[in-house]
């Protein structure tokens, strides 16, 4: 007998199939009914729109990751006071991609292209979703930043954390061979990876602002 929960948990792993293989453009409802052997009622019925069923999907991978993100912001407080240092900050705010990278890839690569799209190409229903869900992360770590970087305009840091997001965001979507046949660019050893990654950018981060800028800049506060 086939049960409610058996519906929705089909129409959420069709949904997931689909979005990784073509994109959010090029998923429609009807594919994801018909993949899941299911009726467009039910998707209304279990998730109201097509838009909250992509949602839910990006939500197992990106929630979980975050929630680590700030866990492991906590326990850098917890270890080190006022003043984490920078190298334990981007640790702690790359290390659970890294992780959840490297599963995917082993796993399900094309999920993580997926995801990738989804932080760098997002509708604009993606986009409120992803602003929602990193919001949290950015709020504590910013804040971090400026308590081990005070000498760094608030502006600055901001822009420098999107660099690294724009990083991160990269390697997802690289996460399968491209095109032309070129391999992902991430290494396959997490720890290697995270510390290339470290050595690259801690340097940027503590850069001096540029000159003439101070905190006195309607932009740094």
């Amino acid at each position: 007998m086939v049960t409610g929960e058996d519906t929705r948990e089909r129409l959420l792993a069709a949904a997931q199939r689909l979005f990784a293989q073509g994109g959010e453009d090029a998923t429609s409802l009807r594919a994801i009914t018909r993949e899941a052997g299911a009726n467009v009622a039910s998707v209304n019925y279990h998730f109201g729109s097509r838009d909250e069923l992509l949602r839910l999907v990006l939500e197992g991978y990106v929630e979980p990751i975050n929630a680590r993100r700030l866990a492991m912001f906590d326990a850098a407080v917890t270890e080190y006071g006022d003043r984490v240092p920078v190298g334990v900050l981007l640790t702690a705010f790359l290390r659970p991609d890294l992780d959840a990278l490297a599963d995917l890839r082993a796993h399900n690569p094309q999920i993580a292209r997926f995801i990738g799209r989804a932080y760098t190409q997002p509708s604009a229903s993606v986009a409120g979703f992803m602003h929602e869900q990193f919001a949290p992360v950015a709020e504590r770590l910013i804040p971090l930043l400026r308590q081990t970087l005070p000498q760094i305009p608030a502006v600055d840091l901001r822009m420098r954390i999107g660099f690294v997001v724009s990083i991160i965001t990269g390697l997802f979507a690289t996460a399968t061979p491209s095109a032309d046949g070129q391999p992902p660019m991430e290494s396959p050893d997490v720890d290697l990876q995270l510390a290339r990654l470290i050595a690259f950018l801690e340097p940027g981060l503590i850069a001096p602002p540029p000159r003439g800028e101070s905190d006195d800049h309607p932009d740094n506060h």
